[in-house]
């Protein structure tokens, strides 16, 4: 898919990894790495398996491919950078959590609108998948009127392959499961009225994770992706502060 692509831009000792959310692409993240590398941190934002290419090519990933590519990353980033911090927007933000301890480099986690638990209405549709996957193959987003704009901004699949939720539903469950092991510190931002994820996430992360150093940040109402919308670049220079302390 044109837009799609991986980016990279090698600046300062600290590099972000941004890790994209599922169905999209690394250009939901590329105004916040340009920010970064315009402030002399490093960014590298990979595109996911099975993302960028096509919904039937995202139907036949496993989740495991999913952490694979994120720790493989993070290895090759061990050896050009002196600290690495994992960026992961929506679930990016899971995949950062599972993969968080894979280094000692790994200095800060920042995570953007992550579930750790679905609004009532998105895990209806969710308890139904295995049902509807039965019927049809691909379940068509949808988006109203103010989150239309916002997605232009996305390069990321149209459809959702409906046998690949139960791979992002594992991701969830790792990631919750891996949160007493972090004490890495972390920066937790959700919005309010999170058209996706419960906005209680946020402070589900904060109280069971293990770290020292972690802060909840609410961001006003906005669309899921909030990096794109109207208080991007109010969270943008809260992550950048957060990497520069």
């Amino acid at each position: 898919m044109k837009g799609a692509e991986s980016f990279s831009k090698k600046k300062g000792k600290k590099v972000a990894l941004l890790i994209h959310g599922f169905s999209s692409s690394p250009r939901e993240l590329r105004e916040l790495g340009d920010f970064l590398a315009k402030n002399n941190i490093s960014v590298h934002a990979p595109l996911l398996p099975g993302h960028g290419t096509s919904p039937e090519r995202l139907a036949i990933t496993k989740y495991f491919q999913w952490i694979e590519s994120i720790n493989d990353t993070i290895k090759k980033l061990e050896k050009e950078y002196s600290e690495i911090y994992l960026i992961g927007n929506s679930l990016g933000g899971n995949l950062a959590l599972i993969s968080a301890s894979k280094s000692k480099k790994i200095k800060g986690i920042v995570t953007l609108g992550t579930p750790m638990i679905y609004r009532k209405d998105k895990l209806k549709r969710y308890v139904l998948f295995p049902i509807l996957k039965r019927i049809k193959i691909f379940q068509k987003k949808s988006y109203n009127r103010d989150m239309t704009e916002i997605a232009k901004r996305r390069v990321s699949y149209n459809v959702i392959p409906l046998k690949s939720i139960n791979h992002m539903l594992k991701i969830v469950s790792l990631s919750k499961k891996n949160l007493k092991e972090i004490k890495t510190p972390i920066l937790i931002m959700q919005t309010k009225n999170d058209a996706v994820t419960n906005e209680v996430s946020g402070k589900y992360i904060l109280d069971n994770i293990s770290s020292k150093q972690k802060e909840l940040v609410t961001i006003p109402e906005s669309y899921h992706v909030f990096i794109l919308d109207k208080y991007r670049k109010q969270a943008n220079k809260i992550i950048l502060d957060f990497i520069q302390k």
